[in-house]
C-alpha cells in the first residue's frame, strides 16, 4: 500500500485505515471481467493479502460467490526478491536490528504479507489468508546477476 498525502483518500482505492491501494482497482478489475476479461494476472504475494486484510468482508463474499477467484501459483523454481539494506553510518545499525527482529517480522507477514528470511512465514496469518497462501515457498533460487537480467531484458523488448 502507498500512502497518499496529497488526497483525502475518500474513494474506492482507499481502505478503512485511509490508505491509498494502489492494487486494488488491478485485482478488483480481474474478478470483475470474469472469463473473458483478465484471464490472469501476475504480482507479488503481498498484493494480494493487503488487498484481502483490507476488507476481509469483501472477500468472504468473493470466496462464496461463484464469480472468479484468485488462485496463487508459485513457479518451481521461483526466485525469492531480496531488499538489501547497507550501512554506512553506524547510527543505522539500530535500523537493521529492528528490521530483522522477530515482532517486526511478524508484523511484516501478518499486516503485509512480506515473508521472512528464505520465504518463511513469520507468524500466524490472518484467518482470511491462512488457507490461500503456504506457510513456507520452496524451490527458491536467487534473483540472476545484472547481466543475465540485462539480457533477458532485451530479449523480450524484441
Amino acid at each position: 500500500m502507498i500512502e497518499s498525502p496529497l488526497s483525502s483518500c475518500a474513494s474506492e482505492r482507499c481502505n478503512p485505515s485511509g490508505q491509498y491501494v494502489a492494487t486494488g482497482p488491478f485485482i478488483a478489475k480481474y474478478l470483475a471481467g470474469g472469463l473473458g476479461g483478465e484471464p490472469m494476472i501476475v504480482g507479488y504475494e503481498n498484493q494480494l493479502v493487503e488487498w484481502i486484510l483490507a476488507d476481509p468482508t469483501r472477500w468472504d463474499r468473493i470466496k462464496a460467490s461463484t464469480g472468479a477467484k484468485p488462485v496463487v501459483l508459485y513457479p518451481r523454481p521461483t526466485v525469492y526478491s531480496a531488499h538489501p539494506l547497507i550501512v554506512v553510518d553506524e547510527n543505522a545499525n539500530r535500523l537493521i536490528e529492528a528490521l530483522t527482529s522477530p515482532r517486526l517480522q511478524e508484523l511484516a507477514w501478518t499486516k503485509h504479507g512480506f515473508r521472512g528470511p528464505l520465504g518463511t512465514a513469520t507468524g500466524n496469518a490472518h484467518s482470511a489468508i491462512a488457507s490461500l497462501l503456504p506457510a513456507e515457498v520452496d524451490a527458491i533460487l536467487p534473483m540472476p546477476d545484472a547481466g543475465v537480467m540485462l539480457s533477458l531484458l532485451s530479449t523480450l523488448a524484441g
